[in-house]
């Protein structure tokens, strides 16, 4: 529940602290006293839309701080946990907005990102404010009403976790269900660079090996005369190597003096034939180059074919092969497309029949909840004076298997609407049709009530759930507030004296004029200037003798009535 709401800086709000109590509490005051100002700050620490204009005149920031008590449910402590929150039995939420637009929302002191903090509001509170009258109007959101009565969720994520499979398989039947003609089409020119490169008869890193082939080619006479003037440096009269000979025959004569001259002997030997040997091969290198022009276009016109390739398939020489392999796989994959399609055709029409199966039980299952759902909202209709209104839950039309898949979404297959008719002999209509903004109120009011006995939400905001509501029908929606908050915290703005009188806590928001500025503040009021409110509000003078037994007349009637459902 709401415990403390701290309310600084907000439109005509200087600073208001309003402590709540744990059942019914209403806010009440002269119509432009503020009192949406107080419903606008709690929906900004909630995460709703940051406005800059919200923010009083004169000042830099605007500032909300919502404290709540334990008990909570699982799904909050869930959440908590994900957001790194530490609790104990308060969540304390703060909200700050700047002038330069920069704010942060903060779950006991830890920053937590609006959009992540919405799922945790939802669970804390319920507000209704006009737009869920819009809501209301709206058959797209009458699926979700009815829903909301079901608890089962495992039904719903397993159709939800085959509904996905039917979108994956259907994705992969579309990838290969092209025409044939597109088919065809494609394994020709698979076919046909296949066949391009496949022909070349490609090497390994032939084009370096090819390039460098033609670098010698273009450049063989001078490779020829460096060749051969390195060799004449050896053939000139032999005379390294008889010079190596020469030396290597007179360390050996002398060797029997000296032991150590047979090493440099044998070195010079080494070198003799290391020399030899180098000789012998330039002579070939020497005669291996020859320029032949034939040899050279061959060579020249290879490289431009490799080329050619590379930049079709490229860029790189790798880049070619990979290309092949995955050109192999693709006219492949086409031609083995019919097989893999009737395969995938086969396990859709397994996956639709589950998924038919499982969204004929959610169906019966919404049936079953929207007859009681039409049971309970006519018995509140006719308990909120509207004796003659009839209420049902229109279903779309049931589709057969063959049909089911065109039907199917997220969620099932079904669309309903709320059909609804005010008074006797008028036929059913679409709700949004036909319902006034009194009616319309009173239907709501209903609903919440059904809902509270099935809903996890501690605290529900009614803001002027009285709209279009006068007389002893006030009595009657005061009946249903009360109802509601035996289980539920409840907050409503009201001007009904019906609801100010059923109210276990009354807060009276006034505007006034201090040094010519206009401010805004809550008033707690005790039970004599309780009196005088709903005095007010039932258009008498407030501090009149008869006006004051009329409201003590009015609360008496309400306390007894909450006496009998405590």
């Amino acid at each position: 529940m709401l415990n403390v709401l701290d309310i600084q800086n907000v439109a005509l709000i200087d600073k208001v602290s309003l402590d709540f109590s744990a059942n019914l509490n209403v806010l009440s005051g002269e119509t432009g006293a503020g009192k949406s100002i107080i419903i606008d700050s709690l929906n900004f620490v909630l995460g709703g839309k940051a406005n800059k204009s919200l923010i009083k005149q004169g000042c830099d920031f605007m500032k909300v701080v919502a404290s709540f008590s334990a008990p909570f449910i699982t799904e909050i402590k869930n959440i908590l946990e994900e957001l790194d929150v530490e609790y104990d039995d308060e969540i304390v939420v703060s909200r700050k907005l700047t002038k330069e637009g920069k704010g942060d929302l903060r779950v006991n002191g830890v920053i937590v990102p609006v959009n992540n903090f919405k799922k945790l509001s939802v669970l804390l509170v319920d507000i209704h404010g006009q737009h869920e009258h819009q809501k209301l109007l709206k058959d797209k959101y009458h699926l979700e009403i009815i829903d909301n009565f079901i608890k089962n969720d495992k039904i719903f994520k397993e159709y939800y976790e085959v509904y996905s499979q039917l979108k994956n398989i259907n994705s992969e039947i579309n990838k290969l269900n092209g025409s044939a003609e597109n088919q065809e089409r494609m394994l020709d020119l698979l076919s046909y660079q296949i066949k391009e490169i496949e022909s070349a008869e490609l090497k390994e890193n032939e084009d370096e090996v090819l390039t460098q082939k033609r670098l010698i080619m273009q450049n063989s006479e001078k490779i020829y005369e460096g060749l051969n003037n390195a060799f004449n440096c050896f053939d000139k009269s032999g005379a390294l190597i008889e010079s190596a000979k020469d030396a290597s025959s007179y360390l050996n004569s002398i060797s029997k003096f000296d032991e150590s001259l047979i090493d440099i002997a044998d070195r010079i030997d080494s070198i003799k034939y290391e020399a030899m040997d180098i000789a012998s091969t330039i002579k070939e290198k020497r005669e291996e180059c020859e320029f032949d022009e034939y040899e050279f276009e061959m060579v020249d016109e290879r490289l431009d074919k490799i080329k050619q390739l590379k930049r079709k398939y490229g860029p790189t020489l790798d880049d070619v092969f990979s290309f092949l392999e995955k050109a192999k796989k693709d006219y492949d994959d086409i031609l083995n497309s019919r097989d893999k399609l009737e395969k995938c055709l086969k396990e859709k029409e397994g996956i639709i029949n589950i998924l038919f199966n499982k969204a004929n039980e959610i169906h019966n299952l919404r049936v079953k909840v929207a007859s009681d759902f039409e049971k309970k909202t006519n018995h509140e209709l006719s308990d909120l004076g509207m004796k003659s209104a009839r209420f049902k839950v229109e279903f779309s039309e049931t589709p057969d298997l063959d049909a089911f898949e065109k039907k199917a979404n997220s969620n099932g297959y079904d669309s309903v609407r709320f059909l609804f008719s005010a008074n006797a002999g008028q036929d059913l209509k679409p709700l949004s049709e036909v319902i006034s903004g009194g009616e319309a109120s009173r239907f709501m009011l209903a609903l919440k009530n059904i809902l509270a006995d099935v809903d996890n939400i501690s605290l529900m905001v009614f803001d002027e759930i009285d709209t279009g509501i006068s007389g002893e029908m006030g009595y009657k929606v005061a009946c249903k507030l009360a109802n509601i908050s035996r289980n539920h915290q409840v907050i409503s703005v009201s001007h009904l004296p019906q609801i100010c009188a059923m109210a276990d806590k009354n807060i009276f928001v006034k505007k006034e004029t201090i040094n010519n500025s206009t401010i805004v503040t809550a008033i707690d009021l005790n039970s004599d200037t309780t009196l005088e409110e709903i005095a007010r509000l039932a258009g008498g003078e407030h501090n009149s003798s008869v006006a004051l037994e009329h409201a003590r007349a009015l609360k008496i009637r309400c306390e007894n009535y909450k006496k009998d459902i405590a």
